[in-house]
């Protein structure tokens, strides 16, 4: 691996924009709500991602019964609502979900390895043979990013090759994201940053924080977007300065997806709903709430409908636009 450079970009540099109210004169919430009860009790759903075979795969990140050595599953639900779990393990807790260029789905997990489920449902041996604590995942090309919680380090494992490379980076991260024209790698970090690291040379470039950050996303004007969940805000970073520009949205947000025309859907875990902001800071769409849902992860399939899970509710939801 080439040497690592590592350039911590100043305040100056990564100029925080604004803290402004997201403003959301125009959006009432729709009642085109649509939930879907997960058959397991306590299962807890956390990520979502639409797959090939055109279904929405989730992990159910926790089982909430008194046997610890319960089976951890792995959940499809059709566009139609007909949910199916697939027990992928016991006491390992399942938390992010992509699938690979090989038509396979990856998923991160507390047992230092990778998991992977194919469209049919059917488990396949895990990728362990590499020790980490993945949390976020982001699948680009032939190559699988994996953050890792508990280490300075961001893991890239290509499907083809079979291959683990590890880039070191200033701290343990949360979420990664890539954009897939220059392959440059963002990612949150517990130390209040975002990083970017260029995978040809190593380099790792960071932008400070005042508040700790979560999840992060690219938009398709290549705006990247994370959310702050404890500060409820979101923000939008410009790749070409640097500069920040931070909303205030409340609601806890936490996960955060494109749609087609440069705005972003996130989810809002206090307040039990999912809300669409624009490129210039606009809130333009959102649900009802329903309380006690703890909306977690969110993506949004191609007729631009968000789909989204409900961790305390244990079920998965999708707002109908069109």
């Amino acid at each position: 691996m080439t040497r690592r450079t590592r350039t911590v970009l100043s305040m100056a540099l990564a100029t925080v924009v604004a803290a402004t109210m997201a403003t959301s004169a125009s959006a009432a919430p729709s009642d085109k709500l649509k939930q879907f009860k997960v058959p397991t009790t306590g299962s807890s759903p956390e990520h979502i991602v639409r797959a090939s075979d055109g279904n929405f795969w989730f992990t159910e990140s926790f089982v909430g019964n008194s046997n610890s050595l319960a089976a951890h599953n792995i959940g499809r639900i059709t566009p139609a609502g007909q949910v199916t779990e697939f027990p992928v393990c016991t006491d390992c807790f399942p938390t992010d979900i992509v699938q690979g260029s090989d038509g396979i789905l990856y998923f991160t997990k507390n047992d230092a390895a990778l998991g992977r489920i194919t469209t049919a449902g059917v488990s396949m041996p895990d990728i362990g043979t590499f020790v980490f604590n993945g949390n976020g995942l982001a699948a680009d090309g032939n190559n699988i990013w994996i953050s890792d919680f508990n280490n300075a380090v961001m893991h890239r494992y290509n499907v083809v090759t079979g291959v683990f490379t590890s880039f070191p980076i200033p701290a343990p991260s949360l979420d990664v994201t890539v954009d897939h024209p220059s392959g440059t790698v963002w990612f949150t970090q517990v130390d209040s940053r975002i990083g970017r690291l260029n995978p040809a040379t190593g380099a790792v470039t960071e932008i400070s924080l005042a508040n700790d950050v979560r999840e992060i996303n690219i938009a398709s004007d290549g705006a990247v977007w994370f959310t702050e969940l404890f500060s409820s805000q979101v923000g939008r970073i410009t790749p070409a300065t640097n500069a920040v520009a931070l909303f205030a949205v409340d609601g806890g947000p936490e996960d955060i997806a494109p749609t087609a025309g440069g705005a972003m859907w996130f989810t809002r875990t206090t307040t039990g709903d999912i809300q669409e902001i624009s490129a210039a800071g606009v809130i333009i769409n959102q649900s009802k709430a329903v309380k006690g849902t703890q909306p977690t992860g969110i993506t949004v399939a191609p007729d631009g409908n968000p789909w989204f899970t409900m961790a305390t509710a244990d079920k998965i939801a999708t707002l109908q636009l069109v």
